[in-house]
């Protein structure tokens, strides 16, 4: 078994460490050495996005704010779902988490920070 890489370390406002770990293909991020997110189940951010923004697809522009990016599967659920003319507004508190989006948790949701409406 490959031992785990660490990618990256971001704080939070309240002074806790985020870290982002890599093992082959499997992301995670842990809070203060605890995991708080996994990229192989993702099922309940594509889920939450669906019920959330159901009602929003046949929507002429709707604007959406989605709070936390985490891994980007929720806003790449959301842009899935919203017309291309949607604006989709991501409020995420740790820049940290938008570089490691940018970088190497990027292809896990197809890069939706990269979306023109976001």
């Amino acid at each position: 078994m490959k031992r785990w890489e660490l990618l990256g370390e971001a704080h939070t406002p309240e002074g806790e460490t985020l870290t982002l770990m890599r093992q082959d293909r499997e992301f995670v991020i842990l809070a203060n050495g605890k995991p708080l997110m996994s990229s192989r189940m993702h099922g309940s951010e594509e889920a939450l996005a669906s019920f959330a923004l159901g009602n929003l697809a046949s929507t002429d522009a709707p604007s959406v704010l989605v709070g936390g990016l985490g891994m980007g599967f929720t806003l790449a659920a959301a842009l899935a779902l919203l017309p291309p003319s949607a604006t989709v507004i991501v409020a995420e508190l740790i820049a940290g988490v938008i570089d490691w989006n940018r970088g190497p948790l990027g292809d896990l949701a197809a890069h939706p920070l990269s979306d023109r409406g976001v």
